[in-house]
């Protein structure tokens, strides 16, 4: 019938010169069968339909795919993005936190030197010479403890100061805190981020099975459909030829030979014809079956290319699904970067009201420990003092000795020179002849403030010894 159809048979008790009864029959039964085979045109309906919906398929698939591929990219790019704006703010957290530890570190070792000087001042007594004097209507005993020159130390501002440091440190624990709250937060969403666009398969990926073209697949039911018709158009053709020698045969049987009408055709043509009409025939079933065996086929292939487009429609949804998780973390993104601002705004503020106190305490330190190094001048003071006032006592009395001396010859003389002349002279002609000789006294004046403390000689050697200590430094 068809290059496509079974090879010929040869039908070896084929009459050479077959009669017209038996023709007759075959040829109403070829006639019937051929007609019967054309109901196999449904086949290939059911073929064009298959194919003209793989085209769709095709066209759908296009789409699909591209819009995948073109959402699942930018994704992406967009978590890329993200996971950058992500390691900006651990780095910000980071330094920030490296900075306040090195702040802290600064706090301490101030915080230690102001404690350690004031330890010190707790253990250093006040020389008793500097007691004050104990006031009227006030208990003698508790005049009896011994001052340390820690009491004379602003305990309540230093208090106060490192209240204020503690509280300027607790800000910024709980500033780093939120920071940390909003990364923790951060680093979750991105990892179902990164976990659900890593479940979305990648149509270009050969492995997951989505980037099979689909183009084979319809050439493949092309082909089908063009050798189904071209069996149709054989089985037709049978027909045809089958249905022209019955009207031929019926025709020679209706009308006399005697009437001159012949059909045309030698007896070695009808041989012939007959041959391949035969022949044709015993290949009939055997194409219907071969259509619906190529249909069978093309059903499969339909089914395989349905569930393919089912799996992209799936991978659509699941794209659209990211697409939402993404546009729902877009709103959160925000968030996150106003908090980082707000943290970094924070602790500018925070840092310099820190450093401020710092120095602050630092100054505490130099201060008190300047105290120290007073308390052991104002000792050697004292002794610089007193003996000032020694030298100064020294000259006094020598002074009112010679003074004295002088005093004591100038009477001796006045008094020899009365008992000589006396007599001689009389009262009215100077009336100091008689006065006694001058005398002169020295007094401490009153604005020369108190009197000195009584310090020992040991605790000044022992306030020399501390400063060339501190000198020597």
């Amino acid at each position: 019938m068809s290059p496509a159809s079974p090879a010929l048979l040869q039908q070896p008790n084929l009459p050479s010169n077959p009669t017209g009864s038996s023709t007759s029959v075959d040829l109403t039964t070829w006639f019937l069968d051929a007609k019967r085979s054309l109901s196999s045109i449904g086949l290939c309906a059911r073929a064009k339909t298959l194919v003209n919906s793989a085209r769709v398929a095709l066209q759908e698939a296009t789409v699909i795919s591209s819009r995948c591929v073109f959402l699942r990219n930018s994704l992406k790019d967009q978590l890329n993005v993200a996971i950058q704006i992500n390691r900006m703010m651990h780095s910000t957290r980071d330094t920030s936190r490296a900075e306040f530890e090195k702040m802290l570190t600064g706090l301490d070792n101030a915080d230690n030197r102001l404690n350690q000087t004031l330890e010190v001042l707790r253990n250093s007594i006040v020389d008793p010479a500097f007691s004050i004097p104990n006031p009227e209507n006030e208990d003698p005993t508790s005049m009896t403890k011994a001052r340390t020159l820690h009491d004379f130390v602003d305990d309540e501002g230093i208090e106060n100061l490192k209240s204020r440091l503690r509280h300027s440190i607790d800000q910024v624990q709980e500033s780093h805190d939120t920071l940390s709250m909003s990364l923790a937060e951060f680093d979750a969403d991105l990892t179902a981020l990164d976990t659900s666009l890593s479940k979305l398969p990648d149509p270009s990926n050969q492995e997951d099975g989505l980037a099979e073209p689909i183009h084979p697949y319809l050439h493949s039911l092309e082909e089908q459909a063009e050798e189904m018709a071209q069996l149709l158009e054989s089985l037709t053709q049978h027909f045809d030829r089958c249905s022209q020698a019955l009207r031929d045969s019926e025709a020679v049987n209706t009308h006399n030979q005697e009437s001159g009408m012949t059909d045309g055709m030698s007896p070695e043509e009808k041989v012939e014809m007959y041959k391949v009409l035969a022949r044709d025939a015993r290949e009939v079933d055997d194409v219907v079956a071969e259509l619906k065996e190529r249909l069978d086929t093309m059903e499969n292939i339909s089914t395989y290319v349905g569930k393919h487009i089912e799996k992209l429609h799936g991978l659509s949804g699941k794209a659209h699904d990211n697409f939402l998780l993404f546009e729902e973390f877009q709103g959160n993104l925000g968030g996150y970067v106003g908090t980082t601002r707000e943290f970094e705004t924070q602790q500018d503020g925070y840092f310099r009201a820190m450093e401020e106190r710092l120095d602050e305490l630092w100054q505490l330190g130099d201060f008190y420990e300047g105290f120290m190094g007073a308390y052991d001048a104002m000792v050697i003071e004292v002794g610089r003092r007193k003996g000032v006032a020694a030298g100064m006592d020294n000259i006094v009395k020598d002074a009112m000795k010679k003074l004295q001396g002088l005093y004591e010859a100038d009477l001796a003389e006045r008094e020899g020179f009365k008992e000589e002349q006396g007599d001689h002279l009389p009262m009215d002609i100077w009336p100091g002849i008689m006065d006694m000789p001058i005398r002169y006294s020295i007094v401490k004046d009153p604005q020369g403030g108190s009197e000195l403390p009584n310090i020992s000689k040991e605790a000044l050697q022992r306030a020399l010894g501390r400063r060339a200590a501190r000198e020597g430094m």
